[in-house]
């Protein structure tokens, strides 16, 4: 059974501080847990309560459903949850990105659903990386973990300095596309160089994209829609973005 001190250690990783500071994230549920095992990431622990229906060949620690509760981030615990070791960052200086490469880059969106959403979706249709700012939910916020449905272990993701990361991409050449009312229909996007590493940007639902990040944009371009709506939900924008540049990249292969 784990000690009072471990417990406590594993609920301060709620913490974003903590969590960078101790290099450590919790992910929770069966799926999850399954998923970080398999990564090849260093785990730290692995807990789970005798009902939980983690596999015998798991190297568990068993705990009571009490002290889970205490521990998990969760209205309704799953009944096992890891904490796993964040991997150092490989790219604070990032090189050029790949020839016809498609990359996503997040400014400033709070939201933890939607940035996990993003992540999965991303998962799904092979982008590249995302590269988020420092003012974005942290990559392994409980939420977001739980959000990505392991996606969290196969998609590259690094918090940088925005603006000056992308400022880069642009003048190696990149297609760095900000999302903003005022660009250029993505259903035009056709002509665009499919030789070229295209890079996707999103702002906050509220704010949009900084002003520095949209001066670090080669171009911008927009989802064209027919209803009232102000604004699509960022990760729905993301996904059409993803959906659009993905069936663009087949055509071309």
């Amino acid at each position: 059974m784990p000690t009072k001190n471990e417990i406590l250690a594993v609920r301060a990783l709620r913490n974003r501080k903590t969590r960078l500071d101790e290099r450590k994230f919790v992910v929770e549920g069966l799926k999850g847990v399954e998923e970080a095992l398999a990564s090849g990431w260093l785990v730290h622990a692995v807990y789970a309560t005798a009902d939980s229906k983690a596999p015998e060949a798991w190297d568990t620690e068993r705990v009571s459903s009490k002290d889970m509760s205490r521990m998990s981030t969760l209205k309704a615990p799953p009944g096992v949850l890891a904490v796993m070791g964040i991997p150092e960052d490989p790219l604070e200086n990032p090189g050029p990105l790949p020839p016809a490469s498609f990359s996503l880059a997040i400014d400033g969106l709070s939201d933890p659903g939607n940035l996990g959403t993003i992540i999965r979706t991303a998962d799904w249709f092979g982008i590249s990386g995302i590269w988020v700012s420092r003012d974005t939910v942290d990559p392994f916020n409980p939420k977001v973990v739980q959000a990505t449905m392991g996606a969290i272990f196969r998609m590259p993701i690094w918090t940088v300095d925005l603006a000056e990361t992308l400022a880069g991409f642009s003048a190696e050449g990149a297609a760095v596309q900000g999302l903003d009312l005022e660009g250029e229909s993505l259903w035009e996007m056709g002509n665009l160089n499919s030789a070229l590493a295209r890079i996707a940007v999103l702002g906050s639902e509220s704010h949009g994209l900084s002003q520095d990040v949209k001066a670090a944009c080669s171009g911008f371009i927009h989802i064209p829609g027919g209803g009232q709506s102000e604004s699509l939900n960022a990760s729905m924008a993301a996904g059409i973005a993803m959906a659009a540049w993905h069936g663009q990249s087949i055509k071309t292969q």
